[in-house]
């Protein structure tokens, strides 16, 4: 009897302190903030001025504050992924699959139902992508410049060996095959393809992260190489790099951002294959007098890049981005005069002005083709009668 009243005041003893841990670990600072981690906006602390104005919002917001800022939190979901992923083989976080042999996949934003082409383009759809491409390429054609579309293809699309056996293709056709068909009929539109150029390569490197949504840096190259050899048939003294300027390693770290989405980055181990230049790089950073396009006050981490080697015999190029362009930086910036970087897919003609770049550059990743169909400004819209599409674009 006393043995049993121990083990009850034993259980209570380990309950509150399983309760009262969080909060003394949040109250000695060492709160986490896993906004990186979740891909989403962590719930800030409210204004103490709302608690006099509307108690009962004041609360519901410190209550959403305190649900993703309280002590341990990060490694408490961890643990429970964990063991769900140990015990069932499957991620426990809706927005990540676990895949074959370790691999993670993405599996927000529609991109599984990209995969399983179940969501293809309508013709209309197809051809405003021609029509905002087609526009573009008009506007700084008569300025002196040249555009180039450069689309690096979802993991999915290069390692579908790897996901989960219950993905299948449902569609005959995925929205890039749709795209890139769509586009042969306006061959002026230098529209680059890396799929092919990626599935060769697969024999010889791994070219995507195990762990995360993006290509590594030899993945990386292998698009820039296929872009940079389309551009040179315009601009034939622009700088090439070669595998050949790099040593291959492989460099055994954290797990990258779908890991963190599962709260495991630091179980989940990566295997990253990095390109390291064998010369020190030519291109230093710089500065522009005119503001950032991008609020950096909702996005801080997607600032924009200035790179230059200050060479006069290389053309310029200005490029719109996502994360998928991080690692094409360091290939770029050597291969021009000067680069600049902006992480958004809105054509800026004012800023374009500004810079006189001779090449343009749009790059996106595949689950983000809508970009291509993001409305010009209308002084990009009015294009002559005598440059109208003759394929009937618009």
């Amino acid at each position: 009897m006393k043995s049993y009243k121990i083990n009850e005041i034993l259980l209570c003893v380990i309950f509150c302190l399983m309760i009262i841990l969080p909060l003394f670990f949040r109250l000695a600072g060492n709160g986490e903030d896993t906004a990186s981690l979740e891909k989403r906006a962590m719930a800030q602390m409210p204004d103490p001025s709302l608690m006099l104005k509307d108690f009962s919002a004041y609360t519901a917001r410190f209550e959403k504050y305190y649900n993703d800022s309280f002590g341990l939190r990060d490694k408490l979901i961890g643990w429970n992924n964990l063991l769900r992923i140990a015990l069932f083989r499957e991620s426990p976080v809706k927005g990540v699959r676990w895949g074959r042999d370790g691999w993670l996949f993405y599996a927000n934003e529609w991109v599984l139902e990209d995969y399983e082409n179940i969501m293809p383009y309508k013709e209309e759809d197809l051809n405003r992508i021609r029509k905002v491409l087609e526009e573009r390429r008009l506007w700084l054609e008569r300025r002196g410049m040249k555009f180039y579309v450069l689309v690096a293809p979802n993991k999915h699309t290069i390692y579908p060996e790897y996901l989960p056996a219950s993905l299948h293709k449902i569609g005959k056709e995925s929205r890039l095959d749709q795209v890139v068909r769509s586009l042969k009929d306006v061959p002026r539109i230098p529209f680059v393809d890396v799929r092919s150029a990626l599935l060769k390569e697969k024999p010889v490197q791994r070219l995507y992260h195990r762990t995360d949504t993006h290509w590594n840096d030899y993945g990386a190259f292998i698009g820039y190489r296929e872009l940079m050899e389309r551009i040179g048939k315009d601009f034939p003294n622009v700088r090439k790099l070669s595998l050949d300027d790099f040593n291959v390693r492989t460099i055994e770290g954290k797990g990258g951002d779908l890991a963190g989405m599962l709260s495991l980055s630091d179980r989940i181990k990566e295997e990253r294959i990095t390109l390291i230049p064998k010369s020190p790089p030519r291109a230093v950073d710089a500065l522009r007098d005119y503001p950032d396009p991008v609020d950096l006050h909702e996005y801080p981490d997607r600032k924009m890049v200035i790179k230059e080697t200050r060479d006069p015999a290389l053309p310029k190029a200005l490029v719109f981005r996502d994360s998928f362009s991080w690692p094409l930086i360091p290939y770029l910036a050597e291969s021009f005069r000067s680069v600049v970087f902006f992480w958004k897919f809105d054509f800026l003609p004012e800023i374009i002005e500004r810079e006189r770049p001779d090449v343009v550059i749009l790059e996106c990743v595949e689950r983000y083709l809508n970009a291509l169909t993001i409305e010009n400004p209308e002084e990009v819209r009015a294009v002559p009668q005598d440059e109208k599409d003759p394929f009937g674009a618009w």
